[in-house]
């Protein structure tokens, strides 16, 4: 679980005593600083993941302040959600058109078309986003075609990282 809204006083052992009244603890740490100060959020998992549901039904108050648990999505999960650049796009296709077209493959959970802000009209690219959808079978060009137009499709990358998942800093 994501536990926000700490008090900066808040200890590990502190956190874990007040959430063990829900269940067993695995886990229980305070994100802290480099100079050791609280971030005043914490990560924490149970043994047994129905404790989670116990937590999640009444609001908790912990050294003078109100938190606010949050369940965690585990970051593979979180990763599986696949993002993808669609170049190539006809005047034609919108959002929704887009979106309509790729349900066939899987759970879309995003669809945009990229619109030029004077003229709203589209920039012949988007993205599109599916739940969990294995997307390599049409990765490339030519492998899909849209309103009689074979576009590109390409995986995404975090902002601000290269091809070889290098970091970029900017100036």
């Amino acid at each position: 679980m994501f536990i926000g809204g700490l008090n900066w006083d808040t200890t590990d052992e502190s956190l874990r005593n007040y959430f063990s009244q829900f269940g067993k603890v695995d886990a229980c740490t305070i994100m802290r600083d480099a100079a050791g100060r609280s971030r005043c959020f914490a990560f924490l998992t149970f043994e047994d993941p129905a404790s989670v549901n116990a937590v999640m039904v009444r609001e908790h108050f912990l050294d003078g302040k109100i938190i606010d648990p949050k369940r965690a999505i585990p970051r593979q999960e979180h990763q599986r959600a696949t993002k993808l650049f669609i170049g190539g796009l006809p005047g034609s296709v919108t959002s929704e058109s887009m979106r309509d077209f790729f349900s066939q493959f899987g759970k879309v959970i995003d669809s945009t078309v990229m619109l030029d802000r004077e003229t709203g009209r589209s920039k012949g690219f988007g993205f599109v986003s599916f739940e969990d959808t294995d997307v390599t079978p049409f990765l490339g060009f030519g492998k899909l075609e849209i309103d009689g137009k074979l576009v590109s499709c390409l995986p995404t990358r975090p902002r601000g990282f290269h091809a070889d998942h290098s970091r970029i800093f900017l100036d």
